[in-house]
């Protein structure tokens, strides 16, 4: 039986200073070991947590987004609707809230593999019948936030 794939959409004193700065510091007991990724709204590190070994993402909303309520709100509900829906497809929200500096965060289940994005580039941008298992996956979660009567406004290849 194969595994589904989880999809991928998280104070801290001086951890909210960003990029470098991050790494070493802590958020709650989350210890952050390096910078993931980063895109138009914000970053995502990979953390550790201090007592459990237990390793997470944390997706850091840039604090420039983090001063508009909206955002934020959308921000927030992004973590309480994969609570909501607990479907196996969806990734696991540990914690979420506010950085010393403002900033917001999530913390989430860390997810090891390819992405799409890395997925399509290796193939060619061409999708073969290998990869029929996740797009029943990726179907599967849509209609169960959507039985919850959750929208999600946007998808991303990654």
């Amino acid at each position: 039986m194969s595994h589904p794939t989880k999809l991928a959409t998280i104070s801290a004193g001086t951890a909210s200073l960003g990029g470098r700065a991050m790494i070493g510091q802590c958020i709650g007991n989350y210890k952050v070991v390096a910078k993931i990724g980063a895109g138009g709204m914000g970053e995502v590190y990979e953390a550790l947590h201090q007592q459990l070994g237990r390793r997470a993402a944390i997706k850091r909303l840039h604090p420039e987004h983090s001063k508009d309520p909206e955002a934020v709100q959308r921000f927030f509900n992004e973590a309480r609707a994969v609570n909501i829906v607990q479907h196996p497809s969806l990734v696991n929200i540990f914690e979420f809230g506010h950085l010393d500096d403002g900033a917001a965060f999530i913390i989430m289940e860390f997810l090891e593999g390819e992405s799409l994005r890395a997925r399509l580039r290796r193939s060619g941008g061409r999708l073969d019948t290998s990869c029929l298992p996740i797009v029943r996956q990726v179907a599967s979660a849509l209609a169960a936030t959507h039985q919850k009567g959750i929208v999600h406004r946007e998808r991303f290849p990654s």
